[in-house]
């Protein structure tokens, strides 16, 4: 199969044998996201405003504090901050005023609350994941269709992650019809039975191996199945 820019991530996700390949592909995408955000990109005018009005959802401030460069997140935050001020001020009242009339203090603090809610369900690095994410999951059906070996190299693969296995599934109709939906839809169903069955023999012998009848029997692919069923019922 011929490299191209859009085969690239998702053949460098495959060759990782995880449990979902759009799950090693989204990971590499939100780290990418994230160094993006926390590098000189920070400085640049378009992308100040985007972070100043969305700023981000509470796993990926974590996950920013976790990879370092804080002085860059602190510089987003202290903007971010002033522009969560502004909106708190122009969306809401103190709802404990003397003045107000049940019925207006309450719908004073509904105000508020909705004023945090849309601040709270902003992100920036959802907004860009989401994107490229949604162009993925065109290019894996493309590649599908298209390039044999890719198909054959996904059909011995461990599959998908059971939410990414349901994207694919919402969106192939609008990339394929006929005969090439059955196939696609036909292909993943086999492969995600034959997969989930395989991990449940190794879930099950995991349980197996706390009897003290089996203490020294091998752990085989057991050992590390637990995790590795979380990501497929879950996503990583």
């Amino acid at each position: 199969m011929k490299e191209q820019i859009y085969t690239i991530p998702l053949n460098d996700a495959l060759a990782e044998d995880s449990e979902c390949l759009m799950c090693s592909l989204e990971k590499k995408l939100e780290d990418d996201a994230i160094s993006y955000f926390l590098g000189p990109a920070m400085m640049e005018d378009d992308v100040r405003k985007i972070t100043n009005e969305k700023g981000f959802c509470r796993r990926h401030y974590h996950l920013m504090l976790d990879k370092g460069g804080r002085l860059s997140l602190a510089l987003m935050i202290d903007t971010h901050l002033e522009e969560v001020r502004e909106k708190l001020g122009k969306k809401s009242k103190k709802p404990h005023s003397s003045f107000l009339s049940k019925k207006a203090a309450l719908n004073s603090i509904n105000e508020m609350v909705n004023a945090i809610e849309q601040i709270q369900s902003s992100c920036a690095v959802c907004d860009k994941l989401a994107r490229q994410l949604k162009q993925a999951y065109s290019n894996f059906i493309y590649l599908w269709d298209t390039e044999a070996e890719f198909r054959k190299k996904f059909l011995n693969s461990k599959g998908l992650c059971l939410p990414h296995m349901a994207e694919l599934l919402r969106i192939a109709p609008n990339e394929l019809g006929g005969e090439k939906l059955d196939s696609f839809v036909g292909g993943i169903y086999d492969l995600q039975n034959a997969q989930l069955e395989r991990l449940n023999g190794e879930v099950n012998w995991f349980t197996k191996k706390y009897d003290y009848r089996n203490q020294d029997e091998p752990w085989g692919t057991a050992q590390d199945s637990l995790p590795r069923a979380v990501t497929k019922l879950s996503k990583y």
